[in-house]
Formats: C-alpha cells, sequence, structure tokens
C-alpha cells in the first residue's frame, strides 16, 4: 500500500493559484518534497533528470510539449535550462489557468543570471515540513 499524502501549507496556496495562473514553479531544498507535493496535480509528469526524457526537450523543448496531457509537470528543470523558454513561448500562445507545473532545487533557480519567464511563471518556495504539519 502506497504512503498516504499529508497535505501541506503550501496545497492550499497551490490550489489558489493554480485556478488563475498557466505555470507555476516549486523551487526549495533537496527532498522537501516537492515533485510529491505538485505530482498529484498533474496529468503528465516529464523527469528530466532522466536522460531518455531529457533527450527530446534538449532536441526542441517546444515540440517536446505539444500534444502532453495538461497539466505537465516538468520535474527537475534546471536539467534542460532551454525547457523555460519552451514553457514561456507557450504560456504567451495560450495562458489559459494550470497548463505547467515545474519543480526545481534553489541552486539551479539561482545559476540563471535573468530569470526568463518574468510574469509567465511564478515561483513558489517549498520548505521542509513544518510542526504544524
Amino acid at each position: 500500500m502506497p504512503p498516504v499524502y499529508r497535505r501541506r501549507l503550501v496545497d492550499l496556496l497551490l490550489d489558489d493559484l493554480l485556478t488563475e495562473l498557466p505555470a507555476v514553479m516549486i523551487v526549495g531544498a533537496r527532498a522537501t518534497g516537492k515533485t510529491t507535493t505538485i505530482a498529484r496535480r498533474a496529468a503528465t509528469t516529464v523527469r528530466l533528470d532522466v536522460p531518455a526524457e531529457a533527450a527530446a526537450f534538449s532536441a526542441d523543448a517546444d515540440a517536446a510539449l505539444r500534444g502532453l496531457d495538461e497539466p505537465v509537470l516538468l520535474d527537475e528543470w534546471q536539467a534542460v535550462p532551454e525547457t523555460l523558454g519552451a514553457v514561456r513561448r507557450a504560456v504567451d500562445a495560450d495562458p489559459r489557468p494550470s497548463r505547467f507545473l515545474l519543480t526545481g532545487s534553489v541552486s539551479g533557480e539561482l545559476a540563471h543570471e535573468v530569470w526568463p519567464a518574468t510574469g509567465r511563471i511564478v515561483r513558489v518556495p517549498m520548505y521542509p515540513m513544518t510542526l504544524r504539519e
């Protein structure tokens, strides 16, 4: 029997944001539950830390996104940074809510000098589980 998901404080915020925003990115330290928390909302999950899945996005991220059932979770986006540009273009073309979910580490986010998705992807920090949770 799989473990029972314990709702996090960030779940309420995500529930609200995804009713209005086309793309949300969860950032935080390793092993804080980012993927577990956001994957519950995804119709499609792409693990960009898996070489076979990353190859399609490295070759043509725009084409790789097309046709995927939404919401699409792009897990570990920093493994293929050009994914952000493809999400930005997809959101510009169609800003419907709840299209893209991204996860990544804080270190991956800080490696980029310019944030390429201003106004398109909203970053939400996630922290380790609290006593309240």
